[in-house]
């Protein structure tokens, strides 16, 4: 077992760091490093959490999360969940769902979603007739990798690495592991009982929204998978890899017409050392944010360090896709970030 890994009470719970704690920042995490500093900075520095909680999401997002809880609710034997009394993350027992259970219980979670916009009802109402098919590719998936051979599997593992380069731990939840697991990477010869780990990062691709017809029903372009896995996704995986090291990485792309896995055997970016690359590129991130985060630490008005942070970063408001949290939001970054005198 690595030394280095310890379960999380609760990430937003841990003891910050004198340097950090004033900002309210107590670790990193591998979604968080795939954003643009002024991104980051607004989410988690300059709102609250109960802030985040009110940003607004998407019709893709929605369907992502009603997909892979299908594949938990069907697979896992403990899924990691917090626990409010205890105010901690706890494996709790699953009691699994046939395939077609999970599938409807998926859509009835998914209905409850609310569409920020026409073109998002748009999507909502398309989604809703694609998901099934979505999930089933998903089930296919992780049949084809193994699920029907692992003694036991479990989703939303949180994990709280420490490197010790960084002053901050590394936070993430994995999407399923397949724990003592007896795949095709070990030989007959090996010790039968040896344990074996399969981590798999899922990923969804959705119909992309064309233009209205003229009946007024929305036209809808067929989801393409990638060819190769996207660098985000890689690092993401890749410190997966590393803090349960070893393991089997695998990352899953799902779409209503296919799936596509993407492992070590068939994937050059999947070999050991090339996600610890990838690892590398990560830490890289963290290790610069944690200086731009430290640059104003022995100012003592916190909000003269935002001040000056905003000041120093690139809001990137051209970057849609980070900045789809609801305009009243983007509006009051976007003050924040005039309001600086350069």
């Amino acid at each position: 077992m690595n030394k280095n890994i310890k379960k999380l009470d609760d990430p937003l719970n841990e003891i910050t760091l004198p340097n950090f704690s004033r900002l309210g920042i107590n670790h990193h995490s591998p979604t968080q490093a795939s954003m643009a500093d002024g991104i980051y900075l607004f989410r988690y520095i300059m709102c609250t959490q109960e802030e985040r909680r009110n940003f607004e999401g998407n019709a893709n997002m929605a369907a992502g999360i009603a997909v892979n809880d299908a594949l938990q609710w069907h697979y896992a034997k403990d899924i990691w969940k917090y626990n409010p009394l205890t105010k901690k993350l706890q494996p709790q027992k699953n009691e699994k769902l046939t395939q077609e259970a999970a599938i409807q219980k998926a859509l009835d979670k998914f209905s409850d979603y609310i569409p920020v916009s026409d073109k998002d009802r748009d999507k909502f109402n398309h989604y809703k007739e694609t998901i099934p098919q979505t999930i089933r590719n998903g089930f296919l998936a992780c049949e084809q990798l193994g699920a029907l051979k692992a003694k036991n599997i479990s989703a939303e593992d949180s994990i709280n690495f420490i490197d010790k380069r960084l002053q901050l731990p590394i936070v993430g939840r994995t999407d399923l592991i397949f724990q003592d697991f007896y795949g095709d990477e070990q030989s007959s010869s090996e010790v039968i009982h040896a344990p074996f780990l399969s981590v798999l990062e899922i990923k969804t691709v959705w119909d992309k929204p064309m233009k209205i017809r003229k009946d007024g029903s929305r036209s809808f372009s067929k989801a393409k998978l990638p060819s190769s896995p996207n660098k985000i996704h890689l690092q993401q995986l890749a410190f997966y890899a590393v803090s349960k090291s070893p393991c089997c990485p695998s990352l899953v792309y799902l779409s209503p017409n296919e799936f596509k896995i993407f492992t070590p055997k068939n994937c050059a970016d999947l070999e050991k050392e090339n996600l610890r690359n990838y690892y590398e590129q990560l830490v890289k991130i963290c290790i610069r944010r944690e200086r731009l985060l430290s640059r104003y630490s022995h100012l003592n008005d916190t909000d003269a360090i935002i001040k000056e942070l905003i000041a120093d970063t690139d809001p990137q408001f051209d970057h849609l896709f980070f900045w789809n949290i609801g305009h009243e939001f983007v509006k009051k970054a976007k003050e924040l970030w005039s309001n600086i005198k350069r």
